[in-house]
């Protein structure tokens, strides 16, 4: 949990001086305001239930639940809420991504599923939190497209990073042994580029919301967990499965029906 809220304090602080200045230059206006003060506290819970989820329970089935049901929801929102349009490809696109995040994560999530006898063995599990933790993604997702086009991106993420930092703070006033300090000293260099490229990636996201749909946005992002198996299994030596290579192609094959209609 403390890694996770590192990462969003090293990008936080990296930004500062930036967003500073455009916050006294570009400063937004009330209505915006309100949807960042949103994500800001959609996001304080996010970072809690994340962090929890991640250390207690198997990514592979806290990821593609999470992932899977924030994908699903965020194009219902798009359609019902904001009233944007999505042409049968795209929509033939986002069932594929959905479809290709569960497969990855498959046989754990289908044990998690069958070995459950009822809502405490879920609970147990991971299923709820991943459940949980899908539905707070969409919430803030559908806050940041609200504030996306009259902000700066860098600007909105730092604000709303900002409750990693309260979170830190918090857990650092707690540690009268200091471990958490010890522990981010020790995971410093492994901190800062990963930090820096998970403040700049939500940036861009941002920018995405403000210049085109949210179903369409909010369902693109997830082909970064292509690039992220990619990298599991290149740097941490994880086995790519027959199912997984499955998920992966068709979370490929969701993308472009996306990007061309």
């Amino acid at each position: 949990m403390i890694f996770i809220i590192g990462l969003a304090a090293v990008g936080w602080i990296i930004f500062t001086p930036y967003s500073i200045y455009k916050l006294f230059v570009e400063l937004p206006s009330t209505r915006v305001w309100i949807f960042i003060g949103l994500s800001w506290f959609i996001h304080f819970f996010y970072f809690v239930l994340l962090g929890r989820a991640y250390s207690k329970f198997e990514l592979s089935i806290v990821y593609p639940i999470a992932r899977g049901l924030s994908v699903f929801l965020i194009p219902i929102y798009g359609i019902f809420i904001l009233g944007e349009s999505m042409t049968y490809q795209a929509i033939t696109g986002c069932v594929f991504i959905i479809l290709g995040i569960l497969l990855t994560g498959s046989q754990s999530i289908i044990y998690s599923l069958f070995s459950s006898r009822n809502l405490s063995s879920l609970v147990r599990g991971g299923v709820v939190s991943a459940v949980m933790i899908g539905f707070i993604i969409s919430f803030y997702s559908l806050a940041d497209k609200n504030a996306a086009e009259h902000v700066d991106p860098i600007l909105f993420v730092w604000i709303t990073d900002s409750s990693a930092i309260l979170l830190l703070i918090f857990y650092l006033m707690k540690d009268k042994e200091q471990s958490i300090i010890k522990y981010l000293n020790v995971q410093k260099y492994r901190l800062v580029i990963p930090g820096v490229f998970q403040f700049a990636s939500y940036a861009i996201i941002i920018y995405a919301y403000a210049t085109t749909q949210l179903s369409y946005a909010g369902t693109f992002r997830e082909i970064g967990s292509v690039f992220g198996a990619i990298m599991a299994y290149f740097v941490l030596g994880e086995k790519f499965s027959r199912v997984k290579i499955l998920g992966i192609s068709i979370i490929i094959l969701g993308a472009v029906l996306i990007s061309i209609f």
